[in-house]
Parts: C-alpha cells; sequence; structure tokens
C-alpha cells in the first residue's frame, strides 16, 4: 500500500482529503498542532526534521499555508512576509527538501488558490502568492519529471468557510469536493498541472 503524508491535515480542507485517502492508502497525518507530527512550513528546518522523521514516502500532499486577505493600502510589509514566507516559500521548500523523501515516479502535490487566475478587490497578496506557486510548480515539474511529479490543486471558496462567514454559499463547493481533485494527481501521469477544484 502507497505511503501519503498529508501536511495540512487539521484544517478544513486537510480533514477532507485526510478521510479519502485513507479509503486506499497509508495515511501519515503532519500539521502545525499534530502531536506526533507537528511542521511549520514556514520554518525550513521544521520542514526537515518532519521528513527526516517520517522517511521515505510515495507522495506528500500539502494543505496547509497561511496568507492574509488584506487591502492594498492596508496590507503592511509584514503582511507581504508573512505571505510569501508561508504559503509560498513554505511550499518551495517542501519540495526543494521532499523531493529526496518521495519514491520515484512519486508526488508532491501543494496548494495554490484560484484567485490566482481571478484576483478581486483585496487580494494582491494572496494573489500573487498563488500564482507564483502556480508558476513553482510549473517549473519545479520540468526539473524533477525524471524522478517526481509536481502538481497543485487550486480551490476556489469552500461551502463551509462561506458558511462559517456567514456568506452566500453559491460559488464554493464543498471540502469533500475539493479534497477529490488532490485524490485524483496521486496516481495520475500528470505533472506540472494546476488543477482547478472550483466554480468559475
Amino acid at each position: 500500500m502507497k505511503k501519503i503524508l498529508i501536511i495540512g491535515s487539521s484544517g478544513l480542507l486537510g480533514k477532507s482529503v485526510t478521510e479519502l485517502l485513507k479509503l486506499h492508502y497509508e495515511v501519515i497525518e503532519a500539521s502545525k498542532t499534530s502531536e506526533s507530527y507537528p511542521i511549520d512550513i514556514s520554518q525550513i528546518e521544521s520542514i526537515k526534521g518532519l521528513l527526516s522523521k517520517v522517511g521515505k514516502v510515495d507522495g506528500i500532499v500539502c494543505t496547509a499555508g497561511l496568507v492574509d486577505f488584506r487591502g492594498f493600502d492596508d496590507a503592511s510589509e509584514q503582511d507581504w512576509k508573512y505571505g510569501v514566507q508561508n504559503k509560498l516559500m513554505g511550499q518551495v521548500n517542501l519540495v526543494r527538501v521532499g523531493a529526496s523523501y518521495v519514491n520515484k515516479g512519486g508526488t508532491i502535490i501543494l496548494t495554490t488558490g484560484i484567485l490566482s487566475t481571478y484576483p478581486m478587490p483585496g487580494s494582491s497578496i494572496v494573489t500573487t502568492v498563488n500564482a507564483a506557486v502556480d508558476g513553482f510548480v510549473k517549473a519545479a515539474s520540468l526539473e524533477l519529471k525524471e524522478k517526481i511529479r509536481v502538481n497543485a490543486v487550486s480551490p476556489g471558496w469552500i461551502t463551509e468557510t462561506l458558511e462559517y462567514m456567514k456568506m452566500d454559499t453559491t460559488p464554493g463547493l464543498p471540502a469533500k469536493e475539493v479534497a477529490k481533485a488532490y485524490i485524483s494527481l496521486i496516481d495520475s501521469n500528470e505533472t506540472g498541472q494546476i488543477k482547478i477544484a472550483a466554480k468559475i
């Protein structure tokens, strides 16, 4: 049975992805709040420590990565640094370090977001970070194609998040539906793909 490491397993989306993964794979759950496999992807030493502990796997799925939604005039330099260090460089470093821990032919799946293609007011940091993740996936996949596959899922609004925020749920997809996009990439031969999981 293939062994898959999921990073961000305690989050809304991560829980749904983990639930589906467990139907077909051996799953190692890691998150910032995990007692057994804690990780902070904004810190490269934390990534190295986790992967050293886990060892070889057939795939890594990352649903972690934080970035703040701020209006352009309200966003501070720290807000920008936070998003770049966390969601962008956290995932870049996960691939840089993780590539040697994934068995040949295996996969690393990152998380970007639909705002990379369809920005909206207040999304400058989110859009920039997600677009950078998209570009990284496309470029890194070319250099790693003889070893592993690198792809990303691009979610849009998640229904449960909109419900929590008391917003119109019409543009949302349930977390379980978004999770299917990650699962579809595990055994796919695709690499360098940004799989959209959103209503557009």
